[in-house]
């Protein structure tokens, strides 16, 4: 178990006394860092790209699944395989780019290949090479390891190291509705565009999983960017890009919705929905989808958080933020600009504009966000002010769907906030977060208590062993070492009987050798010790 933290006192979510509260040192704690890269990103399921990203054979897409790098790949005959990016022969890293177009992969360590699918086709100087005819590349025993779960839902992709997680869908729950409302924007789906940023902040990944659904730091933190975008309304900037009024952000009203398995939506009304570039389709979608849903795909904003590492967000412009976590206090965050397939140039256009005002590294919002990430983790430090406080709006917490929740047919929603500087959210998501670490904390000390037993009866075996061969351990030896072993140990030839010494004359300097001396009680004792073995 973690030295540095009492679990216990982890996350308090009591409702009697009103206090609802996380400790600052679940974002600094090394111990439950390696907790949560074991079991939650390398033991759940976790977001890995978007089917536009591999969309022609040949091509592929690498990543992570917490420290383990993955490959994502299209075979000739357009299936989509999760493979372990590393040679089956001596482990070197077979992809080394992000993307690229390959229908065979050639490791440059030794030339081993491989087509896509993973299945190796051919090894280098094949010729005499030596390999055992009973074990080598039999049944696709030298094959790339396949991600042991891999699926799709409506295009994005998932992958698990752990064979028994959950089915994908059952994972995702309701969440897979809000989902629907991006995908369904059109007949033929999503497709991620061209370009995209990565950087890294000095911060816990738990950070920024909260941040994408904080609706109250956004007049705050994003003043800028509601005050530059004012001025454009008003006719003061030259800007002409038409974009979502960060000033009204929230005032329409809108909510929170808490899912199960730590995943969470922040919601809102936009202000001045008639800015977005879906808007020439609200007709056609409410008549597809009825009134409900259509109206909320276009004039409803959402921030939906799959656990644990990637925002799909269709607000002030539509993205996938995808994040990773390098350290306890770092953490590599990525994002693309997503949009509906066959969209008019006009409204792409418009789009990526959007895109690049708010949400680019370079743009009006995500330099500020960083910067309070980075500020955050530094005085996380502060261990005699241990606690964050997440009470805004426990008064008017709902268990369950809110209204809204409940006209887009999501049953599963397990908690609402009805107003989107709700924090009731967070409760839930760490409450989700301390029933894993509980559960890996338990696991580990099983598995510690299974290893020790484990090493004693080997230890125990080992001395019974030596026992049995009179104090000889006798260990296996290859045919090479066993004929060596043979030439050392081999009768040695009987030797001419030695001449009889002629008695020593009186004038020898040879010395009559001394007795021997007694040996201590404490050699003694050695010498026992080591012929009882």
């Amino acid at each position: 178990m973690t030295t540095h933290l009492d679990l216990d006192q982890a996350v308090i979510d009591d409702r009697e006394s009103g206090i609802y509260r996380a400790n600052r040192s679940i974002f600094t704690d090394e111990e439950l860092f390696e907790l949560e890269m074991k079991h939650i990103f390398e033991g759940n399921w976790v977001y890995l790209a978007h089917e536009s990203q591999v969309e022609n054979p040949g091509d592929y897409f690498t990543g992570y699944i917490g420290r383990q790098p993955v490959v994502i790949t299209r075979s000739k005959d357009g299936t989509l395989n999760g493979l372990i990016n590393a040679c089956a022969h001596r482990g070197a890293m077979l992809c080394r780019r992000k993307t690229d177009n390959r229908l065979t992969i050639t490791c440059p360590f030794h030339g081993w290949t491989f087509r896509n699918d993973g299945k190796l086709l051919k090894v280098k100087d094949p010729e005499d090479a030596g390999y055992p005819s009973q074990s080598f590349n039999i049944d696709g025993s030298h094959d790339l390891t396949k991600i042991p779960r891999f699926e799709s839902y409506r295009g994005f992709l998932f992958g698990s190291l752990n064979p028994d997680v959950l089915p994908l869908t059952e994972h995702l729950g309701d969440a897979t509705k809000v989902i629907d409302m991006l995908v369904d924007q059109s007949p033929d789906g999503l497709e991620v565009l061209r370009g995209t940023s990565t950087y890294i902040y000095d911060g816990n990944w738990k950070v920024q999983a909260e941040n994408g659904a904080d609706g109250y730091h956004v007049t705050a933190t994003h003043w800028n960017y509601a005050a530059t975008t004012s001025r454009r309304a008003s006719g003061e900037s030259k800007n002409t890009t038409e974009t979502v009024d960060a000033g009204k952000w929230g005032k329409q009203g809108g909510g929170t919705w808490s899912f199960p398995n730590g995943h969470l939506c922040l919601w809102t009304w936009a202000g001045n929905w008639q800015s977005r570039p879906l808007v020439p389709w609200l007709d056609k979608l409410k008549e597809k989808y009825g009134e409900a849903k259509g109206e909320f795909m276009v004039k409803g904003s959402r921030n939906l958080l799959l656990y644990p590492n990637v925002y799909l967000m269709d607000q002030f412009s539509t993205q996938i933020r995808h994040f990773r976590p390098i350290a306890v206090d770092k953490t590599e965050v990525t994002i693309y600009c997503i949009a509906p397939k066959g969209e008019s140039a006009e409204a792409r256009e418009h789009r990526i504009r959007q895109y690049e005002d708010f949400f680019n590294a370079t743009g009006m919002a995500t330099p500020d966000d960083l910067e309070e990430f980075r500020s955050c983790q530094f005085t996380f430090k502060a261990t005699t002010a241990p606690w964050n406080d997440m009470s805004r709006g426990a008064e008017h917490w709902l268990e369950g769907p809110d209204p809204v929740a409940d006209s887009l047919g999501m049953d599963g929603v397990i908690a609402s906030g009805i107003k989107n500087e709700d924090e009731g959210l967070y409760p839930v998501q760490h409450g989700y977060w301390l029933e894993v670490m509980r559960a890996a904390v338990a696991g580990e000390d099983v598995a510690l208590a299974g290893a020790q037993q484990a090493a004693e009866k080997i230890g125990s075996d080992h001395k019974l062993v030596r026992r049995a061969k009179g104090g000889a351990v006798k260990e296996q030896q290859s045919p090479a070492r066993r004929k060596s072993a043979a030439k050392k140990t081999a009768p040695a030839k009987k030797a001419a009987p030695a001449k009889k010494a002629a008695p020593a004359k009186k004038t020898s300097t040879a010395k009559k050798a001394a007795p021997a001396k007694k040996a201590s009680p404490a050699k003694k004792a050695s010498r026992r010790s080591t012929e009882r073995g």
